[in-house]
């Protein structure tokens, strides 16, 4: 989002010199709790480019967990959960910043940075981090992670309200008409107007309503309107009828606030009780409390926000009874930046820092029982079992989508009465008020504590665990997915769109990885890379926007064949035997485009030399015609999609793209064969690990240029570590995605052999498996599976503990390849028949 900033002259830029050099040694954990934003986050609000949010990472738990494998695996950063997790919230969580608008009548100073923490929530904040959270003598350098991350985590981290007027705002109730992106404009030169998204009500008005968001529609781009004269001093909350909530990330089951949820693993993981006389400021309470002592896990997390919803509500609008949860919305399902509340009365408790005061005490409550071994568990796998739609931390019960039995089970009326009655008594002597409470508090704090029971128990309605795993895949994709865009393509059309299937491939350290390239030439515009934040930081509208216009087939292939390739050699000198599927998906908006031989020829290549690349086209235009001989199925691998700029039709137009991506199984190969596919350059016996979550099914895909032949060739799956349950190998030449009990339409049951591998090895025989096939390309793959099956209430234990395990639990198991070969038509002086087909096609249209 575009926003005034206050552009430096040569003084200022010295400051920030030196304010960033003193940064650079290391961050002061206490400079987030002072009055003044920390010298090592200005940054993000005086940069033009961090200060526009859409040039940030999307604000969803992927991503933030993703940052924090960024930290973690940072070889100057050697901590544990306990210790990593303090260090975060010292170091990028301050919450409570607004933005001040200048009075129009004092001129402006080039050294003036118009945000402060001044909203409330700062108060709890730093009495949290300096009495209940206490920082240690580490720190985190500041160059840990690149100015964008520490960005995007800082706002995911940080709870304000942006309660700015943002335009006509009477019909917030259609909140999910908001939209995401903004088409750049210049930075304005006048500083005295604000530029920020605004509802458009006339579009909004004509819109369904049912939690359907567009996105990226520019008629909803509307300028900020004039917030001067009597204002112009201090950010008033209460100015816009659907305020901005900072601090949340997007999750399946609910938006939640990251800080809180940190802050409550912290309290757990670092847990004590401390003396509400330590919490007052060497000043008198005004309240006699049931208890001399807190818990920081609940004064971190709920009993903290309760306890400014007392003070604030009991005092500035004299209420007997005081109102939790706030919902809101998304301005976008597939690229969420903002979270819109839906109205601006008693936001002292949201609906997200609900979500994250639940998730953050369950997760501290298991970390401070020896659940979860803090010593042993990463921070980010702690939170990826918690966001799972299956197994959670250790036991299924244990995961986000039982959040409501979980806070029943855990949080009791009476200690959060009482936690909340103490805690009150000491945020009463750390933030100013506008009134004193002198008598009823007992009385709002239970009012408070039931509201919160009620609310969290019948007013949230996030998604159950049955819902999740009926809506849910039980295998998890790993891909190389190569994507090669047509900047023709409207960026506000094509980006959610790729944010969709990046979500669904789980581009990540432990699963898929994505690579950019232009349709013009084939060059590479992002590289390779298995970070979500990563690729959103690079792939932004100026960066679509530099890429050249227009599809060139040839050039493109070309290119793609050489990258190929050499990647093939790359995994000869690595000895690379088997893992992630590679799929090169072509996003094009042109039409009529030209398929002549050269092209046909290219594509011939591809698939005679990178037997294991997957080509996929989706077009905006019906191409069947011109791109049936450029792939291996053209029934399933070309399809037709629609994406309008406003992004409501993603997930429906997607989803067969992703589908298809997601019938390509993992790989098994020779990696002798390297780019040349030389048939003498047979495997020998070699093997790999792999890994599977309980529960969950890996497939595998074997290409036939490495069985092709009737040599005595084998594959071998054996069970390397423990873990509960056990495998199930199935195979299949048929179904790509063989498993036990198979029930598919269309498909015979015999077309699937299973065996439990109880002890030893599952040995699979490829000899002749091309028999009755003249050709290579004539024969099918060779499919196999890899299932997990554990009974239900099983317990879930640590046996996993190299660096390839993503989480805790998963099991082992090897894969070895015995005696595979190298096989490919290409190099010979035979045209393939399908060129000479297609010659002898396009020669029929040119007579025509």
């Amino acid at each position: 989002m575009q926003k005034i900033v206050f552009l430096p002259d040569k003084n200022s830029m010295i400051w920030i010199a030196i304010t960033l050099g003193i940064a650079a040694t290391g961050v002061n954990a206490q400079l987030t709790t002072q009055s003044s934003i920390a010298p090592h986050l200005r940054e993000c609000y005086m940069d033009p480019l961090l200060l526009d949010r859409n040039n940030l990472p999307p604000t969803t738990l992927p991503v933030l967990i993703d940052i924090i494998q960024k930290i973690e695996d940072d070889p100057n950063v050697n901590m544990d959960l306990r210790q990593l997790i303090v260090q975060l919230l010292h170091t990028y969580k301050q919450d409570g910043i607004e933005f001040h608008q200048p009075n129009a009548n004092v001129p402006m100073s080039n050294f003036l940075l118009p945000y402060a923490p001044t909203f409330h929530s700062f108060h709890r904040h730093r009495l949290l981090l300096t009495k209940i959270i206490p920082a240690s003598s580490q720190t985190l350098p500041n160059n840990t992670i690149s100015s964008a991350l520490k960005c995007a985590l800082h706002h995911m981290m940080s709870i304000t309200v942006d309660g700015r007027v943002r335009g006509n705002e009477q019909n917030c109730n259609q909140l999910a008409q908001y939209r995401a992106l903004r088409t750049a404009r210049d930075i304005p030169r006048n500083l005295n107007k604000d530029d920020v998204e605004i509802l458009d009500l006339d579009t909004m008005k004509l819109a369904k309503t049912m939690g359907q968001m567009r996105h990226f529609n520019p008629k909803d781009d509307v300028e900020y309107t004039n917030t001067g004269g009597s204002q112009s001093e201090r950010q008033v909350l209460g100015e816009s009828q659907c305020p901005l909530l900072g601090g949340v990330v997007f999750t399946r089951w609910g938006a939640v606030a990251a800080g809180h949820l940190l802050a409550g693993i912290a309290g757990g993981a670092q847990f004590q009780r401390i003396q509400v006389s330590d919490l007052i400021r060497g000043s008198t309470s005004n309240y006699q409390v049931p208890q001399s002592t807190i818990s920081s896990l609940y004064a971190s997390t709920i009993s903290g926000d309760l306890a400014e919803a007392v003070l604030i509500q009991g005092t500035e609008r004299g209420t007997n009874s005081i109102t939790v949860g706030v919902a809101g919305n998304w301005n976008s399902t597939q690229a969420p930046r903002y979270y819109m509340l839906h109205n601006r009365v008693n936001v002292e408790v949201t609906d997200p820092e609900l979500r994250g005061d639940i998730d953050g005490f369950v997760l501290g409550t298991l970390l401070n029982t020896n659940v979860a071994d803090a010593s042993s568990v990463r921070l980010s796998q702690l939170l990826d079992m918690y966001y799972s739609p299956r197994n959670g931390v250790f036991d299924q019960n244990r995961r986000a989508c039982n959040r409501r039995q979980l806070r029943q089970e855990t949080i009791t009326r009476d200690v959060l009465v009482s936690e909340t009655s103490a805690f009150v008594a000491a945020l009463d002597t750390n933030m100013p008020l506008r009134g004193t409470i002198v008598s009823g508090l007992e009385q709002l704090v239970s009012t408070a504590a039931e509201n919160f029971q009620s609310y969290t128990t019948n007013s949230l309605n996030d998604l159950s665990c049955v819902n999740t795993e009926t809506t849910t895949n039980d295998y998890r994709l790993k891909t190389n997915l190569y994507l090669v865009v047509d900047a023709t393509w409207p960026y506000q059309a094509i980006y959610p769109a790729i944010s969709y299937l990046l979500d669904n491939v789980e581009v990540g350290k432990y699963g898929s990885s994505v690579t950019l390239l232009n349709a013009f030439d084939g060059s590479i515009v992002i590289n390779k890379t298995f970070s979500l934040a990563d690729f959103h930081t690079q792939y932004t509208l100026a960066r679509h926007q530099a890429m050249f216009n227009g599809v060139n087939l040839e050039s493109t292939l070309t290119n793609v064949r050489t990258l190929m390739q050499n990647e093939l050699d790359y995994e000869k000198s690595t000895n690379y035997v088997g893992g992630n599927s590679t799929v090169l998906l072509f996003l094009l908006n042109s039409g009529n485009l030209q398929i002549n031989v050269p092209v046909i020829e290219e594509a011939r290549k591809i698939n005679e030399t990178i037997p294991d690349l997957r080509i996929l086209f989706a077009t905006s235009t019906n191409q069947f015609d011109s791109l049936w001989r450029m792939v291996r199925d053209m029934h399933n691998d070309i399809r037709t999609i629609s994406l309008n700029t406003e992004g409501t039709n993603v997930e429906v137009t997607m989803s067969p793209v992703l589908s298809r991506i997601q019938m390509v199984g993992r790989r098994i190969v020779n990696s002798n064969c390297g780019s040349t596919f030389e048939g003498q350059l047979t495997s020998g016996n070699r093997q790999f690990d792999d890994y599977l979550e309980p529960g969950y099914t890996n497939y595998y895909s074997i290409s036939p240029n490495y069985f092709f032949g009737n040599a005595n060739r084998k594959i071998r799956i054996s069970r390397t570590g423990g873990g509960a349950g056990s495998l199930v190998i199935c195979q299949s030449r048929r179904f790509p995605q063989p498993r036990q009990n198979l029930t598919v339409a269309g498909v015979d049951a015999n077309s699937v052999t299973c065996q439990n591998l109880v002890s030893g090895n599952v040995e699979i025989s490829l000899q002749s498996a091309c028999e009755g096939f003249w050709t290579i390309g004539s024969c099918p793959n060779f499919f196999i599976s890899v299932q997990s099956q554990v009974p239900d209430g099983s317990s879930l234990t640590r046996i996993c503990n190299e660096p390839a395990c993503r989480f805790p639990y998963s099991i082992r198991y090897q894969v070895q390849i015995e005696e595979l070969g190298c096989f490919s038509g290409a190099g010979t002086v035979r045209i393939s028949s399908i060129l000479v087909l297609s010659v002898i096609f396009l020669c029929v249209l040119n007579k025509v």
